[in-house]
């Protein structure tokens, strides 16, 4: 750290054209290091058969906005044409290692809900009584994360999609 603090006031000091390209290219690692920071903890993947339109495929944990981690292309791809999406990632997720745990979450809130209705466990009566997204939201979730695989916000706002990185990066320049 001191060594980098070093060279900082040696390179603000120095007025030489080599010195100005040394400050360039330093503002510019920061500045990559600064996008790729934000771009992990803001950005996620979806895949969009028709935009403008839903993709008519439903998710088996609640209505909502469901997209992939930027490591799961892959996945995103099988609903259609890929797009970066900000906002997406829910800010207080219930956060599972498995598509296994995310079905017993599930199937806790049908027996939890069933139990304070005095029935037995039925996703029938669950299903006509309430919904996934609206026990997760009363629990304090606003949605689900499936490391690695997917997520699913209940409450997405301010949803923005670009088609290409270029189209992503001109986002983020204007928020600085």
């Amino acid at each position: 750290m001191i060594k980098l603090i070093y060279l900082l006031e040696n390179m603000m000091s120095e007025d030489t054209k080599a010195a100005q390209q040394r400050r360039r290219k330093f503002r510019m690692i920061f500045e990559v290091e600064d996008y790729s920071k934000w771009k992990r903890k803001n950005v996620s993947l979806r895949g969009i058969k028709q935009s403008g339109k839903t993709n008519e495929v439903y998710g088996s944990f609640g209505k909502g906005l469901y997209t992939v981690p930027l490591s799961n292309k892959a996945m995103a791809k099988q609903y259609g044409e890929v797009y970066f999406v900000v906002n997406g990632i829910p800010k207080k997720p219930k956060i599972v290692d498995s598509l296994n745990n995310a079905e017993l979450v599930r199937q806790k809130l049908v027996d939890d809900f069933c139990k304070k209705h005095n029935e037995d466990y039925s996703v029938r009566f669950f299903d006509a009584n309430t919904t996934m997204e609206k026990e997760m939201l009363n629990l304090g979730y606003d949605g689900l994360i499936i490391k690695g695989r997917e997520m699913v916000n209940y409450t997405p706002k301010d949803i923005k999609y670009f088609k290409t990185e270029n189209e992503l990066q001109s986002y983020y320049e204007t928020l600085s």
